[in-house]
C-alpha cells in the first residue's frame, strides 16, 4: 500500500520524483546520467533544501553506505548499476505530488544541475564524502540513516561559505 504525502512542501517528495528531475535536465542537454550521480545530486539538492528553504526536498531516508549517502528507494528500484547509464524515467506512485507546482524547490534542483551536475559519479562521490560531511559523519555508525539535522547543518555551512 502507498500512502501519498499531500504536503510536499512540509514533507518532501517521492524520491524518484527529485530523482526524475535530474534526469529530465540531463536528457535536455543530450546526456544520461547513472545511478551514482542520481543519487548524490538528489542528496545535494535534499540537502540545500533543508538548508536553503527549511525543509526536505525527499520524505525518502538516505544511508551512509560505502558509496555515499544512498537514497535506499532508489537503490530498490535500481539495483546495483552503479556506472550504467538510467534509461527513462523511474516509475511514480499514483497520487505522488510532482514538483510543478513548487517552484522553489525546482530553483535549488536546477542550480544543484547548474553547480554539480556536469561532475560524474566518482567527482560526487568524493564531494559526498569529504570530512565533516553528512556521510563522514555517520558512516560506521548503526543505524546508518543520515539525520536530516545533520545534513541542514552540513548545507547551512556551506551555502554562507559561498
Amino acid at each position: 500500500m502507498t500512502i501519498a504525502i499531500t504536503n510536499p512542501q512540509r514533507t518532501g517528495y517521492a524520491a524518484e520524483v527529485v530523482a526524475n528531475a535530474f534526469l529530465e535536465l540531463a536528457r535536455e542537454e543530450g546526456r544520461a546520467l547513472t545511478q551514482m550521480q542520481v543519487h548524490k545530486l538528489v542528496f545535494i539538492a535534499h540537502g540545500f533544501t533543508l538548508a536553503l528553504l527549511g525543509r526536505p526536498l525527499i520524505y525518502n531516508t538516505v544511508h551512509a553506505w560505502r558509496g555515499g549517502p544512498v537514497v535506499r528507494r532508489l537503490w530498490q528500484l535500481w539495483g546495483e548499476r552503479g556506472t550504467q547509464p538510467i534509461e527513462g524515467r523511474l516509475p511514480v506512485a499514483q497520487g505522488e505530488p510532482e514538483l510543478a507546482g513548487d517552484p522553489e524547490a525546482l530553483d535549488v534542483i536546477r542550480s544543484v544541475w547548474a553547480a554539480y551536475g556536469q561532475m560524474d559519479g566518482l567527482e560526487l562521490s568524493r564531494l559526498t564524502h569529504r570530512p565533516g560531511s553528512p556521510w563522514s559523519q555517520i558512516y560506521g555508525q548503526a543505524p546508518d540513516l543520515i539525520p536530516d539535522q545533520v545534513t541542514r547543518e552540513y548545507y547551512t555551512a556551506l551555502a554562507r561559505s559561498a
